[in-house]
């Protein structure tokens, strides 16, 4: 490979670290009222992330309207 100029190509594989900062609790959030009456009342919104060969970790957001 070395004579030729063959190189392999190396992806680091994610590894999530652990967080030192412990959580005693959360805010229930799921029963939420989420009933409108009309339009632009009530948003919700997504992040995450996406890997690539290209162009590593893409981030996508999605943002819907809660329309009845």
């Amino acid at each position: 490979m070395d004579k030729l100029g063959i190189k392999s190509i190396v992806c680091k594989k994610f590894r999530p670290s652990s967080s030192r900062n412990k959580v005693d609790s959360r805010e229930h959030i799921i029963n939420r009222d989420s009933s409108t009456t009309g339009i632009n009342q009530k948003w919700v919104i997504d992040i995450t992330y996406i890997h690539t060969i290209k162009d590593g970790w893409c981030y996508l957001a999605s943002v819907m309207d809660l329309v009845c």
